[in-house]
Protein backbone atom coordinates (compact mmCIF):
# COMPACT_ATOMS: atom_id res chain seq x y z
CA UNK A 1 0.00 0.00 0.00
CA UNK A 2 1.02 3.81 -0.49
CA UNK A 3 2.30 5.60 2.50
CA UNK A 4 -1.08 7.85 2.42
CA UNK A 5 -3.23 6.97 5.12
CA UNK A 6 -6.21 4.25 4.02
CA UNK A 7 -9.75 5.17 4.50
CA UNK A 8 -11.45 2.46 6.10
CA UNK A 9 -15.31 2.57 6.40
CA UNK A 10 -16.98 0.12 9.17
CA UNK A 11 -20.62 -0.67 9.10
CA UNK A 12 -22.13 -1.95 11.46
CA UNK A 13 -20.32 -0.20 14.53
CA UNK A 14 -22.61 -0.46 17.63
CA UNK A 15 -22.26 -4.29 17.26
CA UNK A 16 -20.24 -6.17 19.15
CA UNK A 17 -18.16 -7.43 16.34
CA UNK A 18 -17.79 -4.24 14.03
CA UNK A 19 -17.00 -2.01 17.20
CA UNK A 20 -13.93 -3.90 18.24
CA UNK A 21 -12.68 -3.72 14.46
CA UNK A 22 -13.59 -0.05 14.62
CA UNK A 23 -11.77 0.14 18.09
CA UNK A 24 -8.40 -1.67 16.46
CA UNK A 25 -8.80 0.46 13.22
CA UNK A 26 -8.78 3.86 15.17
CA UNK A 27 -5.53 2.25 16.98
CA UNK A 28 -3.87 1.97 13.32
CA UNK A 29 -1.70 4.49 12.34
CA UNK A 30 -2.02 3.59 8.86
CA UNK A 31 -5.74 4.21 8.90
CA UNK A 32 -8.32 7.08 9.05
CA UNK A 33 -11.92 5.60 10.29
CA UNK A 34 -15.18 6.48 8.89
CA UNK A 35 -18.10 4.86 11.21
CA UNK A 36 -21.22 4.24 9.53
CA UNK A 37 -24.33 4.36 11.33
CA UNK A 38 -28.00 4.46 10.44
CA UNK A 39 -29.36 7.99 10.96
CA UNK A 40 -29.42 9.54 14.31
CA UNK A 41 -32.35 11.23 16.07
CA UNK A 42 -29.82 13.87 17.32
CA UNK A 43 -26.93 15.02 17.20
CA UNK A 44 -25.86 12.67 20.54
CA UNK A 45 -23.06 10.37 19.69
CA UNK A 46 -24.48 7.04 20.69
CA UNK A 47 -22.68 6.35 24.24
CA UNK A 48 -20.84 2.93 22.76
CA UNK A 49 -18.66 5.38 19.76
CA UNK A 50 -17.88 7.76 22.17
CA UNK A 51 -14.59 6.75 22.83
CA UNK A 52 -14.16 5.78 18.78
CA UNK A 53 -15.12 9.40 17.82
CA UNK A 54 -12.52 10.46 20.73
CA UNK A 55 -9.75 8.53 19.00
CA UNK A 56 -10.28 10.33 16.18
CA UNK A 57 -13.15 8.20 14.05
CA UNK A 58 -15.73 10.00 11.49
CA UNK A 59 -19.07 9.92 12.63
CA UNK A 60 -21.04 9.39 9.50
CA UNK A 61 -24.67 8.94 9.69
CA UNK A 62 -26.19 7.34 6.49
CA UNK A 63 -29.56 6.22 5.39
CA UNK A 64 -29.25 2.52 4.00
CA UNK A 65 -32.38 2.84 2.37
CA UNK A 66 -31.16 5.80 -0.37
CA UNK A 67 -28.46 4.92 -2.98
CA UNK A 68 -27.70 8.39 -3.31
CA UNK A 69 -27.33 8.95 -0.21
CA UNK A 70 -25.16 6.45 0.65
CA UNK A 71 -22.80 6.79 -2.20
CA UNK A 72 -22.20 10.42 -1.10
CA UNK A 73 -21.28 9.26 2.23
CA UNK A 74 -18.77 6.69 0.41
CA UNK A 75 -16.93 9.35 -1.50
CA UNK A 76 -13.12 8.76 -0.32
CA UNK A 77 -13.37 5.64 1.15
CA UNK A 78 -10.84 2.96 0.01
CA UNK A 79 -11.81 0.19 1.87
CA UNK A 80 -15.44 -1.02 3.35
CA UNK A 81 -15.63 -3.48 6.27
CA UNK A 82 -19.21 -4.65 6.81
CA UNK A 83 -20.70 -6.51 9.89
CA UNK A 84 -24.09 -6.18 8.74
CA UNK A 85 -26.37 -8.45 8.08
CA UNK A 86 -30.39 -8.14 7.28
CA UNK A 87 -31.39 -11.46 6.45
CA UNK A 88 -35.41 -10.07 6.81
CA UNK A 89 -34.63 -6.69 4.00
CA UNK A 90 -31.84 -7.23 1.96
CA UNK A 91 -31.66 -3.56 1.12
CA UNK A 92 -29.21 -2.13 3.55
CA UNK A 93 -26.44 -5.12 2.53
CA UNK A 94 -27.20 -4.72 -1.14
CA UNK A 95 -27.32 -0.51 -0.92
CA UNK A 96 -23.85 -1.08 0.35
CA UNK A 97 -22.12 -2.56 -2.00
CA UNK A 98 -24.02 -1.09 -5.04
CA UNK A 99 -22.66 2.46 -3.71
CA UNK A 100 -19.66 1.03 -3.05
CA UNK A 101 -18.87 0.23 -6.41
CA UNK A 102 -20.29 3.63 -7.66
CA UNK A 103 -18.62 5.84 -5.30
CA UNK A 104 -14.72 4.39 -6.86
CA UNK A 105 -14.79 2.05 -3.20
CA UNK A 106 -11.46 -0.17 -3.91
CA UNK A 107 -12.16 -3.08 -1.38
CA UNK A 108 -15.41 -4.81 0.40
CA UNK A 109 -15.44 -7.21 3.11
CA UNK A 110 -19.27 -8.51 3.78
CA UNK A 111 -19.95 -9.60 6.80
CA UNK A 112 -18.73 -13.48 6.16
CA UNK A 113 -17.37 -13.40 10.25
CA UNK A 114 -17.68 -17.31 10.85
CA UNK A 115 -16.44 -20.94 10.62
CA UNK A 116 -15.49 -22.39 7.17
CA UNK A 117 -17.23 -21.95 4.39
CA UNK A 118 -18.20 -25.61 4.13
CA UNK A 119 -20.87 -26.39 6.35
CA UNK A 120 -21.48 -22.56 7.56
CA UNK A 121 -24.86 -22.65 8.63
CA UNK A 122 -25.48 -19.13 8.30
CA UNK A 123 -24.51 -19.37 4.60
CA UNK A 124 -27.58 -21.87 3.93
CA UNK A 125 -29.32 -18.58 4.18
CA UNK A 126 -30.52 -17.00 0.75
CA UNK A 127 -29.56 -13.48 1.54
CA UNK A 128 -26.00 -14.35 2.61
CA UNK A 129 -25.40 -16.89 -0.12
CA UNK A 130 -26.86 -13.87 -2.86
CA UNK A 131 -24.64 -10.96 -0.95
CA UNK A 132 -21.83 -13.37 -1.13
CA UNK A 133 -22.04 -14.06 -4.84
CA UNK A 134 -22.91 -10.53 -5.48
CA UNK A 135 -19.78 -9.10 -4.19
CA UNK A 136 -17.48 -11.62 -6.11
CA UNK A 137 -19.14 -10.51 -9.18
CA UNK A 138 -18.94 -6.07 -8.02
CA UNK A 139 -15.60 -6.13 -9.67
CA UNK A 140 -14.23 -4.94 -6.33
CA UNK A 141 -11.35 -6.64 -4.58
CA UNK A 142 -12.97 -8.38 -2.01
CA UNK A 143 -12.25 -11.12 0.90
CA UNK A 144 -14.21 -12.81 3.66
CA UNK A 145 -12.72 -13.37 6.95
CA UNK A 146 -12.92 -16.39 8.67
CA UNK A 147 -12.21 -16.43 12.11
CA UNK A 148 -14.41 -19.36 13.72
CA UNK A 149 -16.55 -19.16 16.72
CA UNK A 150 -15.92 -15.82 18.60
CA UNK A 151 -14.14 -16.85 21.67
CA UNK A 152 -16.35 -14.54 23.62
CA UNK A 153 -19.13 -16.53 24.91
CA UNK A 154 -17.20 -18.13 27.31
CA UNK A 155 -17.47 -15.23 29.24
CA UNK A 156 -20.54 -15.24 29.23
CA UNK A 157 -21.63 -14.56 33.05
CA UNK A 158 -18.49 -12.86 34.45
CA UNK A 159 -17.36 -9.47 34.74
CA UNK A 160 -17.11 -9.26 30.66
CA UNK A 161 -18.75 -5.69 29.37
CA UNK A 162 -18.83 -4.43 26.31
CA UNK A 163 -21.77 -4.10 23.22
CA UNK A 164 -21.34 -7.72 22.27
CA UNK A 165 -25.02 -9.87 22.70
CA UNK A 166 -23.59 -12.53 25.46
CA UNK A 167 -25.06 -15.57 26.16
CA UNK A 168 -23.13 -18.80 26.60
CA UNK A 169 -22.48 -21.01 24.08
CA UNK A 170 -21.64 -25.03 24.58
CA UNK A 171 -19.89 -24.05 27.26
CA UNK A 172 -21.87 -22.76 30.27
CA UNK A 173 -18.33 -21.89 32.57
CA UNK A 174 -21.09 -19.34 35.08
CA UNK A 175 -22.84 -22.77 35.66
CA UNK A 176 -20.28 -25.13 35.45
CA UNK A 177 -21.72 -26.91 32.34
CA UNK A 178 -21.74 -27.60 29.31
CA UNK A 179 -23.74 -29.40 26.53
CA UNK A 180 -21.44 -30.36 23.26
CA UNK A 181 -22.59 -31.40 19.95
CA UNK A 182 -21.07 -34.84 19.05
CA UNK A 183 -18.34 -36.75 20.75
CA UNK A 184 -16.86 -33.26 21.67
CA UNK A 185 -13.19 -34.33 20.04
CA UNK A 186 -14.23 -31.99 17.08
CA UNK A 187 -11.34 -29.86 15.98
CA UNK A 188 -12.97 -25.73 16.51
CA UNK A 189 -11.16 -22.61 16.41
CA UNK A 190 -11.83 -19.91 18.39
CA UNK A 191 -10.74 -16.06 18.29
CA UNK A 192 -11.99 -13.12 20.46
CA UNK A 193 -13.46 -10.34 19.46
CA UNK A 194 -10.79 -8.05 20.54
CA UNK A 195 -7.97 -10.14 18.01
CA UNK A 196 -10.61 -9.90 15.05
CA UNK A 197 -10.68 -6.46 15.34
CA UNK A 198 -6.69 -6.23 15.51
CA UNK A 199 -6.37 -9.44 12.25
CA UNK A 200 -8.80 -6.83 10.37
CA UNK A 201 -6.57 -3.86 11.01
CA UNK A 202 -3.61 -5.04 10.13
CA UNK A 203 -5.58 -6.47 6.57
CA UNK A 204 -6.43 -3.57 5.47
CA UNK A 205 -2.60 -2.73 4.84
CA UNK A 206 -1.75 -5.75 2.73
CA UNK A 207 -0.72 -5.32 -0.67
CA UNK A 208 -3.22 -8.23 -1.67
CA UNK A 209 -5.94 -9.48 -0.69
CA UNK A 210 -7.17 -13.30 -0.73
CA UNK A 211 -10.67 -14.01 -1.60
CA UNK A 212 -10.66 -15.46 2.18
CA UNK A 213 -8.65 -14.83 4.68
CA UNK A 214 -8.80 -16.70 7.83
CA UNK A 215 -7.64 -16.25 11.06
CA UNK A 216 -7.06 -18.59 14.42
CA UNK A 217 -6.53 -17.39 18.35
CA UNK A 218 -6.40 -21.60 19.11
CA UNK A 219 -7.81 -24.68 17.57
CA UNK A 220 -9.24 -26.86 20.47
CA UNK A 221 -11.74 -29.62 20.63
CA UNK A 222 -14.73 -28.98 23.26
CA UNK A 223 -13.56 -31.13 25.52
CA UNK A 224 -9.99 -29.59 25.52
CA UNK A 225 -12.17 -26.48 26.23
CA UNK A 226 -13.94 -27.74 29.45
CA UNK A 227 -10.73 -29.56 30.65
CA UNK A 228 -8.80 -26.06 30.83
CA UNK A 229 -12.22 -24.55 32.16
CA UNK A 230 -12.12 -27.01 35.35
CA UNK A 231 -8.76 -26.37 35.23
CA UNK A 232 -8.66 -22.31 35.73
CA UNK A 233 -12.32 -22.92 37.80
CA UNK A 234 -10.67 -25.82 40.44
CA UNK A 235 -14.16 -27.45 39.99
CA UNK A 236 -15.71 -30.02 37.67
CA UNK A 237 -18.03 -28.81 34.71
CA UNK A 238 -20.61 -31.56 33.94
CA UNK A 239 -21.00 -32.28 30.71
CA UNK A 240 -23.98 -33.79 28.78
CA UNK A 241 -23.28 -34.64 24.84
CA UNK A 242 -25.75 -34.00 22.32
CA UNK A 243 -25.97 -36.80 19.47
CA UNK A 244 -26.00 -36.34 15.80
CA UNK A 245 -29.67 -37.74 15.45
CA UNK A 246 -30.68 -35.99 18.53
CA UNK A 247 -29.14 -32.77 16.95
CA UNK A 248 -31.18 -33.35 13.62
CA UNK A 249 -34.27 -34.20 15.64
CA UNK A 250 -34.51 -31.00 17.75
CA UNK A 251 -33.62 -29.11 14.31
CA UNK A 252 -36.90 -30.39 12.88
CA UNK A 253 -38.42 -29.71 16.09
CA UNK A 254 -37.27 -26.12 15.66
CA UNK A 255 -38.44 -26.20 11.90
CA UNK A 256 -41.91 -27.16 12.95
CA UNK A 257 -42.12 -24.73 15.69
CA UNK A 258 -40.32 -22.02 13.47
CA UNK A 259 -37.92 -21.34 16.17
CA UNK A 260 -35.15 -19.51 13.75
CA UNK A 261 -32.06 -19.10 16.80
CA UNK A 262 -32.80 -23.15 17.58
CA UNK A 263 -32.53 -23.82 14.06
CA UNK A 264 -29.80 -22.22 13.58
CA UNK A 265 -28.00 -23.23 16.71
CA UNK A 266 -28.60 -27.00 15.92
CA UNK A 267 -27.14 -26.60 12.01
CA UNK A 268 -24.27 -25.20 13.92
CA UNK A 269 -23.48 -28.39 16.47
CA UNK A 270 -24.07 -30.46 13.17
CA UNK A 271 -21.28 -28.54 11.31
CA UNK A 272 -19.00 -29.18 14.34
CA UNK A 273 -19.66 -32.85 14.43
CA UNK A 274 -18.62 -32.78 10.00
CA UNK A 275 -15.43 -31.03 11.04
CA UNK A 276 -16.09 -27.85 9.80
CA UNK A 277 -15.97 -25.57 12.76
CA UNK A 278 -11.77 -25.51 12.52
CA UNK A 279 -9.77 -22.50 10.22
CA UNK A 280 -7.59 -24.66 8.37
CA UNK A 281 -5.83 -22.08 7.04
CA UNK A 282 -5.39 -19.06 9.62
CA UNK A 283 -3.58 -16.92 6.87
CA UNK A 284 -3.68 -13.60 8.37
CA UNK A 285 -1.40 -15.62 11.58
CA UNK A 286 1.19 -15.58 9.11
CA UNK A 287 1.12 -12.86 7.22
CA UNK A 288 0.46 -10.47 9.96
CA UNK A 289 2.55 -9.62 14.16
CA UNK A 290 -1.01 -10.28 15.87
CA UNK A 291 -0.40 -12.51 18.54
CA UNK A 292 -3.62 -13.71 19.20
CA UNK A 293 -4.81 -14.58 23.07
CA UNK A 294 -5.08 -18.54 23.77
CA UNK A 295 -8.11 -20.02 24.95
CA UNK A 296 -6.59 -20.86 28.52
CA UNK A 297 -5.54 -16.94 28.87
CA UNK A 298 -9.28 -16.04 28.20
CA UNK A 299 -10.52 -17.90 30.73
CA UNK A 300 -8.05 -17.15 33.46
CA UNK A 301 -9.05 -13.36 32.28
CA UNK A 302 -12.81 -13.69 32.92
CA UNK A 303 -12.21 -16.78 35.58
CA UNK A 304 -9.61 -17.32 37.78
CA UNK A 305 -10.35 -16.79 41.14
CA UNK A 306 -6.78 -15.65 42.01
Amino acid sequence: MSSDKINVAVAGVTSGLGNAIASALVNNPSVTVTLLTRALPSSSVPEVLKPLVKQGAILRPVDYASLEALIDALKGVHTIVSTLFTPQDTTPIDNLLKAAKAAGVKRFAPSEFAIAKEGNSVRQIHAKVAHWEAVKASGLEYTAFRNGMFMDYLAAGSSYTGPFRMFPLVVNVKERKAEIPGTGDDKVTFTTLTDIGKFVSAAVTLEKWSEEMGMSGETLTYNEIVRKAEEVLGEKITVTYIGVDDLKKRKSDAIEKKNTMVKFLMELYLDFTEGHGEIKDPYLNAATDVQPMTVKEFLQKYWSKA
